[in-house]
């Protein structure tokens, strides 16, 4: 796959705009197409973002409220999802999400059957299992952004607590895109070698760091919610980096929301997320990680809780 593929984003949000910003900063396809139901708010989104064009690379990009026009898309990003009301659950959340989820999808698979969809809303892993599921496209055309991110986060903090660059830290954030996400320590590696081997300075522990670590991981976005009412930019960039994964067809590994192997032994169809191969059909294979038994069943728990709240909706 070349570069100069057309990608479509659902949603004018902080979400979707920072999507489309990165973007064109990071010059990832021809032209990128904002998609929102007023459409006056993706024209504005749109232009601004346009502005920074003649300083950049040459690009398109355009806004719309019509899903004809995503129909040449190659991969289409949707990051929807309504806000909280007053005094409302999560699951009544989870519902009105799953209702915007299914009619979205209804509208893609006339429009643009082949076109790979990334699911970026929250909360994601349910929210990619109901696509799969509503969707006529082969499920590996369809997954979630999952713990992208959260894996990253980690990289970073370990690197810098091992004084090891990120690119040499190999360690994945999986299971739910939640509370409940985990690290598979046991197959950690910095380098070539394991994480449990490696030489540390005198005096440092390194069960102290991974739950430092992780822990910053985990507060990460409550922090910056608390501050600024939202994430976007950091998630805005795992989203770019998958795109770019598809179009180019880098066959990176990312932990994506997808549907688990059997070899996990978890129910079918419960999506978790979990390391793969991302390509230009998107999922090209999905990985099966070694865990320990505690890892094993912190793996459990998270699909056992994901496939509980799926079936309230469903």
């Amino acid at each position: 796959m070349s570069n100069l593929s057309t990608i479509g984003v659902i949603g004018a949000g902080n979400v979707g705009a920072a999507i489309v910003n990165a973007l064109v900063l990071r010059n990832i396809g021809k032209e990128i197409i904002l998609y929102n139901r007023d459409k006056k708010k993706a024209i504005a989104e749109a232009m601004d973002i346009d502005d920074t064009i003649p300083l950049l690379s040459e690009m398109q990009v355009s806004a719309t409220n019509s899903y004809k026009d995503l129909e040449n898309c190659l991969i289409i990003a949707i990051t929807v999802g309504a806000r909280q009301k007053e005094n409302e659950t999560r699951l009544e959340l989870l519902e009105r999400n799953s209702l915007i989820i299914k009619e979205i999808v209804k509208e893609l698979d006339k429009v643009a059957p082949e076109a790979i969809l990334l699911i970026v809303s929250n909360p994601v892993d349910i929210l990619t299992r109901v696509a799969q599921n509503f969707s006529i496209r082969e499920n590996k055309k369809i997954f979630g952004s999952g713990t992208v991110l959260d894996t990253s986060r980690l990289r970073y903090q370990l690197g810098k607590e091992l004084h090891v660059n990120r690119k040499n830290v190999h360690v994945h954030v999986v299971g739910e895109h939640g509370d409940s996400e985990f690290a598979v320590w046991s197959n950690a590696i910095i380098g070539s070698i394991k994480l449990d081997e490696f030489p540390l300075e005198k005096g440092v522990n390194l069960e102290s760091i991974k739950e430092n670590s992780m822990q910053i991981v985990k507060r990460r976005a409550y922090e910056i919610i608390e501050k600024k009412g939202y994430t976007n930019f950091g998630v805005a960039v795992a989203v770019v980096k998958l795109i770019q994964c598809v179009i180019r067809d880098e066959r990176k590994i990312f932990s994506v929301s997808v549907g688990a192997n059997e070899e996990y032994g978890l129910k079918k169809g419960v999506v978790l997320s979990l390391p793969c191969i991302i390509g230009s059909q998107g999922v090209i294979h999905r990985l099966i990680l070694s865990y320990d038994d505690k890892e094993k069943k912190q793996l459990e728990n998270a699909a056992r809780s994901l496939d509980d709240a799926y079936n309230k909706i469903n």
